[in-house]
């Protein structure tokens, strides 16, 4: 599916299709004012890509490093809550897909499967978005969950 696009807005409006209202609303709104969203869309939309013609490619690096973890892109998938509303599998699918591109995967605290559950499901680095509630006690023992399961930070 994803070789069908050409651009990101043909996928955005395939998703947008696809999609029920209420999840597409979840997908593409944000909170309070969307500032930050706001924001987010003028930065993304002042990068562009200079296609290189008659340059050779063939030995080309891309990998970088952050956080101690290697990362054959420079790419992050950033937490992202409710996974499961778009897939059966959830934070899992994410996780997956980031370790099938070798970029570092950053696990929201509000996404299912469990945190142990995403970790084994593949051996990619990942890190993990905690949310902290206030009582200290469930906030040591998610800690430990959370390097118990693997995650680098």
């Amino acid at each position: 599916m994803v070789s069908e696009f050409v651009t990101n807005q043909e996928a955005v409006q395939a998703a947008r299709r696809n999609l029920s209202e209420g999840t597409w609303g979840y997908l593409s709104g944000g909170s309070e004012s969307e500032t930050t969203l706001r924001r987010n869309r003028l930065a993304f939309d002042s990068l562009a890509f200079r296609p290189r013609v008659l340059v050779d490619v063939s030995d080309i690096d891309t990998s970088t490093s952050l956080l101690g973890q290697n990362m054959r892109l420079p790419v992050i998938l950033a937490p992202i809550g409710s996974q499961q509303v778009f897939t059966p599998d959830g934070g899992v699918a994410a996780t997956r897909a980031a370790n099938e591109f070798g970029i570092l995967d950053v696990i929201s605290s509000v996404t299912e499967p469990t945190l142990e559950d995403i970790a084994a499901a593949a051996d990619n680095p990942k890190v993990f978005q905690l949310y902290l509630h206030g009582d200290w006690e469930w906030t040591k023992e998610m800690i430990a969950r959370i390097k118990n399961s693997g995650y680098s930070a």
